[in-house]
Order: C-alpha cells, then sequence, then structure tokens
C-alpha cells in the first residue's frame, strides 16, 4: 500500500509529531509512505536527509500559492491508495487536490474542536472516507458532522519510542536539577502558556508540602509561574528543566507521579503514554480520552478537570504509599509495552484504510 500523509506544521510537537509516528509505523510494516510537511523550523531539522519526507507545504501568503500548494499535493497522491491528511489546512488542500479522483481521504482527528459542525467545517468533512481519531472520546463527537456519521472511524494509539522504557537515569536527572534523592517528585509537561494546568498544579503542590514538583516546557508563561511558586511558598522545591526532547526519558524517570492537568493541542495525551512507558504512575484530569491510558486505581488515577483541591489529595495519597506507586508504575510500563507499539499503530491505521470506500472520494 503507497499512502500520502499530510501535516501543514513545521514543528516536532502535536500533530505532527503523532503524523510522522505514523508514517514510519507504516513504513516499518512494509508499506510505502511519502510524509509532506512545511520546512522552516525543527521538523525540517529532524527529517532532513530522509528521501519519503518531503518539505512540499510551505505558508501560502496568497491565492497563487494556494494554487501551487495544491498542484503539488495532486503530484504527490498520484499514485497512491490513500491520502491522509491531518490538520484542517492540509484536509483542505488534500480536498482540493483530489476532486473527481477516486483516491480515498482520510481525516487524521487530533482535536476535539475540530470536529465542531460550524458551516466550514460541515463542508470541508463532506467526501472523506474515514477518520483516523486521537481517543475514544471523539467517537461520538463525530455524529455533530452529518457527512461522516456513517463512514469507518478507528482510533489511532499512540505509539512510543524505544527510548521510553523504565530504568533511565533517575538519579544523575536528579542531582542535575538539585532534587534530594529521596524525595518525592511529582511532575508535568508541556507549552508553558495559559490554559496548559501548570497553575493548577502549584496550587496542588502548595497543599501536598511532603512533595518536589517538576514542571518541563518552555512558554511565556515562565514568569508568572515562578511568581506563582514564591508566593504559595512552593519555590524551593519546584524545578523547571525547560524545553527537552533529547533526554526526555531521563526527565520522566526522576519522577514519581505524572501529573497531566490539561490537554494540549494534540489530543492524543501522548505525554501520558511515554510516562507509562517509563514506569511512572499518572494522576490525570479527567478529560475525553484520558481512560484510554489511565486506569484508575491500576496505572493511576483520575480527578475532576481544573479541581486543585482533588488533584492536591491525590498527590499526597500516592507519595505516602511507595508500594502503590512501584505496582501503578509496572502496570503502566506493561501496558506501554503491550498497546502503545508501531505495530498496533500500524495494524489499526491499515485496518481503517481497509474499511474505506474509494468511490467516497469522488463526491469531493
Amino acid at each position: 500500500m503507497r499512502v500520502l500523509q499530510l501535516v501543514a506544521a513545521d514543528r516536532w510537537t502535536g500533530a505532527a509529531a503523532t503524523a510522522l509516528q505514523l508514517a514510519e509505523a507504516l513504513r516499518a510494516a512494509g508499506h510505502e509512505c511519502v510524509f509532506a510537511y512545511r520546512p522552516g523550523r525543527n521538523l525540517e531539522d529532524r527529517l532532513r536527509g530522509f528521501e519519503w519526507c518531503r518539505p512540499a507545504l510551505a505558508k501560502e501568503r496568497t491565492l497563487a500559492d494556494v494554487g501551487a500548494a495544491i498542484a503539488r499535493v495532486r503530484e504527490l497522491a498520484a499514485g497512491c491508495d490513500v491520502v491522509h491528511a491531518h490538520l484542517p489546512h492540509d484536509h483542505l488542500l488534500a480536498r482540493q487536490a483530489l476532486g473527481g479522483s477516486a483516491t480515498p481521504l482520510v481525516r487524521g482527528v487530533h482535536h476535539l474542536g475540530h470536529l465542531r459542525p460550524d458551516p466550514y467545517h460541515r463542508w470541508l468533512f463532506r467526501g472523506a472516507a474515514g477518520l483516523g481519531l486521537a481517543n475514544s472520546g471523539m467517537l461520538p463527537a463525530r455524529h455533530r458532522l452529518p457527512a461522516v456519521r456513517d463512514v469507518p472511524a478507528r482510533v489511532l494509539p499512540v505509539a512510543l519510542e524505544d527510548r521510553f522504557h523504565p530504568g533511565a537515569g533517575r538519579d544523575a536527572t536528579r542531582e542535575r536539577l538539585g532534587v534530594p534523592p529521596e524525595a518525592v517528585v511529582a511532575g508535568t509537561i508541556g507549552k508553558l502558556d495559559r490554559g496548559r494546568g501548570h497553575d493548577l498544579f502549584i496550587h496542588a503542590l502548595a497543599a501536598a508540602p511532603a512533595v518536589w514538583g517538576m514542571i518541563i516546557g518552555k512558554g511565556p508563561y515562565l514568569e508568572a509561574l515562578h511568581a506563582l511558586a514564591r508566593r504559595l511558598d512552593v519555590a524551593g522545591r519546584l524545578v523547571f528543566p525547560g524545553y527537552a526532547e533529547a533526554g526526555l526519558e531521563d526527565l520522566y524517570a526522576a519522577m514519581d507521579i505524572f501529573v497531566f492537568p490539561a490537554a494540549g493541542s494534540d489530543h492524543a495525551h501522548r505525554a501520558i503514554a511515554e510516562a507509562a512507558g517509563c514506569g511512572v504512575p499518572a494522576l490525570a484530569a479527567d478529560l475525553p480520552g484520558v481512560r484510554d491510558l489511565v486506569e484508575p486505581g491500576v496505572t493511576g488515577d483520575v480527578y475532576p478537570a481544573s479541581d486543585a483541591a482533588a488533584l492536591a489529595v491525590l498527590i499526597a495519597a500516592w507519595a505516602r504509599d511507595p508500594d502503590k506507586r512501584r505496582a501503578a508504575g509496572g502496570a503502566a510500563a506493561a501496558r506501554a509495552r503491550a498497546r502503545w507499539t508501531p505495530a498496533a499503530l500500524a495494524e489499526a491505521a491499515l485496518a481503517l484504510y481497509g474499511a474505506l470506500s474509494g468511490g467516497a472520494a469522488a463526491t469531493l
């Protein structure tokens, strides 16, 4: 099978990271896959030298640019069995490029907001032959859009890199960050911006004074978070390692508890799976799709979203129970090894592609 993956993004994050993992999983399973993306940032740096990765989706500024982009997508799609778009803009380009073609168009939905039933999205999804969803909470949401109520839909699981496994550099990482070796550490990750739950996490730490905290990431909210930590008298036991790609597994290993306070741009909630792969149980806001990754009482726990007091109670309870943390971390790592693999992702995607009707694309 030959598949074209499209993602109008230039950074190794969110939907682009998930789409690239899918392309790599399909290639590892023996299928031909081309990955088209926007050049200019760290995604291009990561992919430079890979012939099957094409920096073909440069940002358009004029109608002529849009026409040229559509022509490039049409050229890349020639001879493909499936075109899989991941974001609204590349979906638009693919929809126009495939007009009149029998090649089926699959839409990857990475954010629940992309299924909103406004006039544009009702039009955009017309002719989509299938949906690859980030989590099971999106399955009922697709019924908002009449055009895709009855098309094949499949949740495409996270695929973890091999580096996310138990036993990474816990002690060395704690020493580098100035965290006591015997401390119980609760950590989280994400862009440091409003709405990402870091302030809620700090409030919860303030109510769990025996626990250290770690916030991984960078962004415009950093100074506000430092100020909040000082105001709540948490700053002395809260570390900010900054943004990390290389060595991220070591930062997870330095945690005893992973906290997921809010969703990011990709609702696959990949960070929960990465922490689980490293043997770290998760305390997560009970958001759509979270229970795909966290089994309460077995691999972690869930709490009502935006409830700092409830999170504080859970952090304190899990901090007091090392046996529970150890058992849940082992269960989380076992689940990661069994479920969140490139082979499982390729299998789910191929099952979706196999259920498509090629004729559906003729209505674009």
